[in-house]
């Protein structure tokens, strides 16, 4: 029985990889009144402001992601888990 084992995609740093989350899960912008999706300047300071987690630590947003990714939280005083 030969089982096929599907490749993730490989991402370079942490804002590559929520970038590429943000075209599935399309995430709404948190800055003041602003209404619709969030840019990628505003993920980008998601990271910078210490505001995602994957795998439980806080990551760079230049940060190489190397290793399996098991979970992503965003906004850890008020926790979205999405993984």
């Amino acid at each position: 029985m030969d089982i096929e084992v599907k490749q993730l995609p490989h991402y370079k740093t942490a804002w590559e990889f929520l970038r590429s989350l943000h075209e599935v899960c399309r995430f709404q912008s948190r800055e003041g009144k602003k209404v619709g999706l969030a840019s990628t300047s505003e993920l980008k300071r998601w990271l910078q402001n210490k505001a995602i987690r994957i795998n439980g630590e806080m990551v760079e947003w230049n940060e190489l992601m190397d290793f399996p990714i098991f979970s992503v939280i965003l906004f850890p005083n008020n926790a979205i888990t999405l993984l």
